[in-house]
């Protein structure tokens, strides 16, 4: 199991979202911690290209911006919480 942490940035992003918003995204975002061990509830993750070990998970029309710290433990950082757009990555 993963542990994850969130940046200031992140936390920053999340507040600013409604609350049903709020609420989708900190479960698949908690769901990243058994990933992929866990295949019940796929996630869509998507490798970011050119970005070394940072991936994108997609809720709904928002993207969670995290990268994976190998290690003991594994460490899922989530960086930032965005809107969907045309400049998102």
């Amino acid at each position: 199991m993963a542990h994850i942490v969130w940046t200031g940035k992140a936390v920053k992003d999340l507040r600013k979202l409604p609350a049903n918003d709020q609420k989708a995204i900190q479960a698949n975002v908690n769901s990243l911690g058994d990933y992929p061990a866990t295949k019940s509830k796929p996630l869509d993750i998507t490798k970011l290209t050119d970005r070394g070990s940072e991936y994108r998970l997609r809720v709904g029309n928002y993207r969670v911006l995290f990268e994976i710290q190998k290690g003991e433990p594994v460490i899922i950082e989530i960086q930032r919480v965005l809107r969907r757009t045309s400049t998102t990555y």
